[in-house]
């Protein structure tokens, strides 16, 4: 199982964290690489690195966006 954004998935072997986030984009707001903070595991990873990621089987990833402040 892989938790991404508190939504759970079955785990696939070689699945991307790029590919499982077009499957969450499909029924939940919309989450991108470009201007986020990708949290794996409770470690943040950049958002680059974070696209080619492979996902492994009981990871709990966060994709959370940045907000700029005034």
């Amino acid at each position: 199982m892989v938790r991404l954004n508190g939504v759970e998935y079955e785990y696939r072997p070689e699945l991307s964290l790029a590919e499982l986030v077009d499957v969450y984009n499909l029924t939940h707001a919309k989450v991108e690489f470009d201007s986020c903070v990708v949290v794996i595991n409770n470690t943040a990873i950049p958002a680059q690195k974070a696209q080619g990621w492979l996902v492994s089987d009981n990871e709990n990833i966060v994709i959370v966006p940045i907000l700029d402040g005034g």
